[in-house]
């Protein structure tokens, strides 16, 4: 059986499409949360979510705040126009494929016991990355025994060994963040794990990103958008992801 793992797609459908073309053959999907938000591409995506084979779909921070907007009420001003705009200009069918994601917990794919999370644990640290605390990863496990803890959240595709768990981040499908403009993922196949990884098409992306009109108020905020998705460094070129991208990580 091939499974294929995804994460953080946040609005590109262009980066999902690529994945689902060179995986087409996966016999399951594993989807560990945060699909359009914030993204340009809210509709097209859920639109290739919905086409997506069967599986096992887990929430994301984001997710939860698409049914529930009031959540991010005080953002600042211009990740409120953004996250506003794809509210707004989602369709009915999108809130219905969110809620009925799966919340975060143990499941088993063909035969193997998991542990699906997020990533994002409430009171704890914002991220658990590669080097970060064996703490960190503990908290996501939860007290759970499943010999794979997979989670997404970071953006950064890596698999780590703690005792008897194995830690796996796919990486982000829609939103890199190591200097790369590839879509990452990761598959399953007869049980064995392996990273993924496929350029796409940012143009699609890009011209969708013109047409959000309520980001026209904060020029610069827009540009630097932008700039994360071509220069491969989704949140800015800084700490610690030009070091992860130093290191080879996607």
């Amino acid at each position: 059986m091939k499974i294929l793992v995804i994460a953080d797609i946040h609005g590109n459908a262009t980066a999902l499409e690529a994945v689902l073309n060179k995986e087409h053959d996966a016999d399951r999907i594993i989807f560990l949360g945060d699909a359009v938000l914030p993204g340009p591409q809210p509709n097209e995506t859920i639109a290739l979510m919905r086409g997506m084979c069967d599986g096992t779909y887990i929430v994301g921070n984001h997710d939860t705040e698409m049914l529930q907007p009031e959540i991010f009420a005080n953002y600042p001003a211009q990740w409120l126009a953004f996250f506003n705009w794809v509210v707004d200009n989602f369709e009915p069918a999108g809130l219905e494929f969110l809620n009925v994601l799966f919340a975060m917990g143990d499941y088993e794919e063909d035969g193997i016991p998991m542990r699906l999370h997020h990533g994002q644990v409430d009171g704890g640290p914002r991220y658990t990355l590669p080097d970060s605390p064996d703490e960190n990863f503990h908290l996501i496990a939860d007290g759970s025994s499943c010999p794979y803890v997979l989670f997404g959240h970071s953006h950064v595709q890596f698999t780590r060994r703690i005792g008897k768990q194995t830690f796996i981040n796919p990486g982000s499908i829609g939103q890199n963040r190591c200097g790369k403009q590839v879509a990452c993922y990761g598959l399953f196949e007869d049980g064995v794990y392996r990273q993924g990884e496929v350029p796409f098409d940012i143009r699609p992306w890009l011209d969708a990103l013109d047409k959000v009109d309520t980001l026209d108020a904060f020029p610069d905020f827009k540009a630097w958008i932008r700039d994360g998705l071509v220069n491969g460094y989704g949140v800015g070129e800084s700490e610690p992801w030009t070091r992860y991208a130093a290191e080879g990580y996607s």
